[in-house]
């Protein structure tokens, strides 16, 4: 039997449909529209795409083209699961998307966080308090996820002081640290995940992978018999993910290779061969070896020009980090510069541990010949 919507009866939130059954001639009310036999019934979503059988793709606005726009992703099944949240900000965005499906906050079963910043568990707290929802994310970034930040404020200009940043551009960054805190409500972590584990979400088995690099506890979510990963920040089609200095409370200089880790990850990710993938920005990739490929160009070459900057006699990492990305700029400026000090810092350890450069503290200030 089919049917065929006629007139729309009631206001979404009275949710029914009106269908007539030419053979009992009873009627019914679903979703708000008058429904006749002829055509089939078939759902159609404004503010989500579906890419699964059950699995839909919402896009959560964020201010500027990189990354951009934040995709989240709906699993429904007996586990209703999001992948991500979106931003605080973002949350009653959120709302009407899961409202086309028939959903409520409440009805969230679990938040499956793909690393700790803040467009991507920044409206979690909104859903687990509305209602059941669990939160799942990795051992490593849960201090970013309860907290806001992974280390403290003072640890933050600790650092960028001994990169040589002026006091000015400081303050900047300073005030771009406090615009990221109120990007997301702090959130505590119910489950805690270190990569290998298997779950179930929406009608899918999913194994998670620790992928770090872009943060330290990173992870992607891949459903093994559909061959498909859902990757967070770590693969991204129309930019190269920043592997993010990783700072540790304890120690004056980060310990963790950020560039090494994340290209490992990408190994990882390559040798699972996904047949698609899903990021948390931009659109869906296809093909892993190709973004991959062009991953190790760009940081082989932006890795080369940082060795040539050095070698010209620069030895200051905010001055280099100035030199290698001059056309920054413009209301971003505290947030490209705090990018291009943590893309020249990571690059330049990875050139200490090869034995091409050496780093030295003098009088405060991080010298790198």
């Amino acid at each position: 039997m089919t049917y065929k919507i006629v007139a729309l009866i009631l206001p979404f939130r009275e949710s029914k449909i009106l269908i007539k059954n030419s053979e009992t001639h009873r009627s019914v009310y679903v979703c708000g529209c008058y429904f006749e036999k002829g055509e089939e019934l078939k759902k159609e979503y404004k503010l989500s795409r579906e890419i699964l059988p059950d699995v839909f793709s919402i896009t959560l606005p964020l201010p500027g083209k990189r990354p951009g726009p934040v995709n989240v992703y709906l699993f429904k099944g007996r586990e209703v699961t999001l992948i991500d949240t979106g931003t605080a900000q973002t949350a009653g965005f959120l709302q009407k998307a899961l409202g086309e499906h028939g959903l409520r906050f409440a009805d969230i079963d679990r938040i499956i966080v793909t690393h700790g910043h803040p467009d991507h568990y920044g409206a979690a707290k909104k859903i687990v308090t509305a209602g059941r929802a669990k939160v799942a994310a990795h051992a490593e970034d849960i201090v970013s996820i309860e907290n806001g930040m992974e280390v403290s404020a003072n640890r933050y200009r600790n650092f960028l002081q001994l990169m040589g940043v002026p006091i000015s551009i400081g303050i900047l960054l300073g005030l771009l640290f406090v615009v990221f805190k109120h990007m997301a409500d702090n959130c505590v972590v119910d489950i805690v995940m270190h990569g290998g584990e298997e779950i179930e979400i929406g009608r899918y088995r999913a194994k998670i992978i620790d992928t770090p690099g872009h943060s330290k506890g990173s992870v992607c979510v891949f459903l093994d018999k559909e061959k498909i990963l859902f990757c967070g920040d770590t693969i991204i089609e129309h930019i190269t993910p920043n592997a993010f200095i990783m700072l540790d409370e304890k120690e004056v200089l980060p310990v963790r290779l950020s560039q090494d880790e994340f290209y490992k990850s990408l190994d990882k990710i390559k040798g699972l061969s996904p047949s698609m993938i899903y990021s948390a920005h931009g659109k869906k990739i296809p093909d892993i070896e190709q973004i991959i490929d062009g991953y190790k160009k760009s940081f082989a070459e932006r890795q080369a020009k940082v060795l040539s900057i050095v070698n010209s006699g620069e030895k200051n990492v905010y001055r280099i980090a100035r030199l290698l990305f001059p056309e920054i700029g413009g209301v971003r400026l505290p947030l490209e510069i705090f990018l291009s000090i943590s893309e020249v810092y990571t690059n330049i350890q990875v050139l200490q541990r090869d034995g091409k450069i050496s780093l030295n503290i003098r009088n405060g200030l991080l010298e790198v010949t």
